[in-house]
């Protein structure tokens, strides 16, 4: 199992547009290889993270069951930085 991200996401899924968190995901994680996808295909995207050792020792949901890409972010920042409150 890969090590814990010493990184945490310090942006929100509110606070962007896809191509603005696709793009600030490979800048801040470039070392894991995701992809850079439209905004329709952020499932992709999601699946490729979630694939990922290093995501999946936090339990980073596969796209399946969510219907916009920002509940599915929501979800994966809570998991990576923790409970906020």
């Amino acid at each position: 199992m890969s090590a814990p991200i010493n990184q945490s996401i310090p942006f929100i899924a509110g606070d962007n547009t896809w191509e603005s968190w696709n793009g600030n995901m490979l800048h801040y994680f470039g070392q894991e290889p995701l992809p850079r996808v439209d905004e329709e295909n952020w499932p992709q995207f999601a699946a490729q993270m979630a694939g990922l050792p290093t995501f999946m020792s936090y339990g980073v949901p596969s796209p399946d069951g969510f219907e916009r890409w920002q509940d599915w972010v929501s979800s994966v920042i809570s998991l990576v930085n923790g409970p906020t409150e």
